[in-house]
């Protein structure tokens, strides 16, 4: 892995320890993902699932993990390690490793 993908999935994983949280933020990650399909779909259903995957992931930090969301201070890292992240697990649920 690159080292700076591997840094920035690394501060990534240390905001998002809570398993609650964990969990709030792999659907946030997935409602957002299908938010970019319907995108070209319709737009008010990419703002619905934009406001859900906002609403869980801040959930998770504020309530569960105490603290504010990386995407606040590094909105790049935020967004393209949340998706790394999510992908990754993805995989790992899919193939049961």
């Amino acid at each position: 892995m690159i080292p700076r993908i591997k840094t920035d999935l690394t501060y990534y994983l240390k905001a998002h320890r809570n398993p609650t949280n964990r969990i709030l933020h792999y659907f946030a990650f997935l409602f957002a993902l299908i938010a970019w399909i319907y995108l070209f779909i319709d737009l008010k259903v990419t703002l619905i699932l934009a406001l859900l995957h906002y609403l869980l992931a801040w959930i998770g930090h504020f309530y569960f993990e105490g603290n504010q969301p990386a995407a606040f201070r590094y909105p790049l890292v935020g967004f393209y390690a949340g998706f790394l992240w999510f992908f990754i697990t993805t995989l790992e649920l899919v193939s049961g490793k």
